[in-house]
């Protein structure tokens, strides 16, 4: 008998590794230092409130990934969630901007941590060795993990997730052991604590794109144990745990770094300058976590991206090659090895053309306004698809004002990563365009999409059935 052609590695996944992919997709160790003093620039020492109601903001778009996982689980993520719900050419377009997201996401870290390790590099031994090498290095661990087997890069997202997380946390104990002179301990508390009459929801913009990844679970939907079960458990509780983590070290973090004072917290290099205040030589440790954070960051996201490749391709929406799985270690390997090379090719172009200090506020506006369409596109796909397809189970709570919701309370994130935010909301004269290069990066996003659009013209004029096949016919 011929023999049959290799398939993903059903019943591969545990509760545990499906809820560290989220985890790590969202990238805790570095949003804590990176995004946590833009954050504080705009909330001040009211930061954890800006966090906190995002966590709810976040709890409402959660429910449209988690809604469609109990329907259809499977690979294609959102390209099946949006195909189902608004016909395969929204699918198709939502799928480009959540692959934009995700070769940006992962590349804006694994940049400015190469230049970072550079520094350090430098610093510590004398040695001047390019930023690109140590990327290009962590890019490859990623590589061969993602390649090799989805339990080996699984367990290895859940050990580094919890190391980065046990380290931060260590770290915000120490903040409020040792909090700074004056500090109090209610101002994290209260809103009038913020800089800006709007200050609370200015850094609720920021707080959300910190917060968004908790959606990598879906795609492993066909490698875990219990589908739709577990891929439903791992989006909330991957949500709830970094929630609380970073409500915890933000107001830690204002407390160790002085609530009256958060005005010079807002420095790219204030949490360098406030861990070696606590812990001294110990911030090799949190520099160990920023590492171990980009490495599972690279891998969880690799890991969800190419199943929706490999789903694509099954569907003939993408070039067939990009659909084989490896006889041996059954994972997408050719698309994994496409992925990887665009990653590469992302930062180090960003680097090279605008300075590898832009990787991480460039990469990530893009990666920003990407997120945003596919979660409003997919809350949208949410409402027609429960009412088309599964109308008795319809609520208008949980299918129509939640997803709703979600979408509205996006709308101020898409306008304050493409304009700057004002002292007064309601002065329009007071609005500004981000400077540069930062804004070119949203014509950048708009000429990818623009590029989504041409293939998908291309690909209807050449093979019109993928983009009419109902996805319930794809399969291994």
């Amino acid at each position: 008998m011929p023999a049959q052609p290799a398939q993903l590695n059903h019943n591969a996944l545990s509760l545990r590794d499906v809820v560290f992919q989220g985890i790590t997709h969202i990238a805790p160790a570095v949003n804590v230092v990176f995004t946590l003093p833009v954050i504080a620039a705009h909330a001040g020492a009211a930061m954890p409130l800006s966090l906190l109601l995002s966590v709810v903001v976040c709890f409402l778009i959660a429910n449209t990934v988690a809604q469609f996982s109990r329907y259809v689980p499977s690979s294609g993520g959102y390209y099946t969630f949006v195909s189902r719900g608004l016909g395969p050419r929204w699918g198709f377009l939502t799928t480009w901007s959540y692959l934009i997201y995700e070769v940006v996401g992962p590349a804006a870290p694994i940049g400015i941590l190469g230049l970072a390790t550079a520094g350090f590099v430098k610093a510590g031994i004398g040695y001047d060795i390019p930023w690109w090498i140590f990327s290009v290095a962590m890019s490859v661990v990623v590589w061969i993990l993602t390649y090799r087997s989805v339990r080996l890069s699984a367990h290895t997202t859940a050990i580094l997730g919890a190391v980065e997380i046990l380290i931060l946390l260590a770290l915000g104990v120490t903040f409020l052991i040792y909090p700074a002179d004056g500090s109090s301990m209610t101002a994290p508390l209260d809103p009038s604590s913020a800089p800006k009459k709007w200050g609370v929801l200015g850094g609720m913009v920021f707080s959300i794109l910190a917060l968004s990844g908790f959606e990598a679970p879906a795609p492993l939907a066909e490698e875990s144990k219990r589908p739709t079960r577990f891929i439903y458990l791992a989006i909330f509780l991957s949500l709830v745990i970094v929630g609380v983590f970073y409500v915890f070290m933000a107001y830690s973090s204002a407390v160790g770094w002085g609530t009256a004072n958060l005005a010079g917290f807002v420095n790219e290099d204030s949490y360098y300058t406030l861990v070696k205040k606590v812990w001294g030589n110990g911030w090799w440790l949190v520099f160990f976590a920023l590492i171990n954070c980009t490495l599972a960051l690279g891998v969880s996201g690799t890991n969800a991206a190419t199943r929706v490749i490999y789903t694509m391709a099954l569907a003939r929406t993408l070039p067939a090659p990009l659909k084989k799985i490896h006889p041996v270690h059954r994972t997408p390997y050719v698309a994994v090895h496409v992925f990887q090379i665009l990653q590469i090719a992302c930062f180090l172009l960003v680097g090279v053309c605008l300075g590898p200090g832009t990787i991480f506020p460039f990469i990530g506006t893009i990666g920003s306004l990407a997120v945003i369409v596919l979660y409003m596109l997919a809350n949208v796909a949410l409402t027609l698809f429960v009412w088309q397809r599964h109308r008795p189970d319809f609520s208008i709570w949980r299918h129509g004002v939640v997803p709703a919701m979600g979408t509205l309370m996006l709308i101020p994130v898409v306008v304050i990563t493409v304009w700057e935010f004002p002292e007064n909301l309601l002065n329009f004269s007071q609005w500004a365009v981000q400077k540069p290069p930062f804004n070119l990066a949203p014509y950048c996003f708009v000429a990818l999409m623009i590029l989504g659009l041409a293939v998908m013209w291309v690909l209807q004029a050449r093979r019109p059935e993928a983009l009419k096949r109902d996805l319930s016919q794809v399969s291994e």
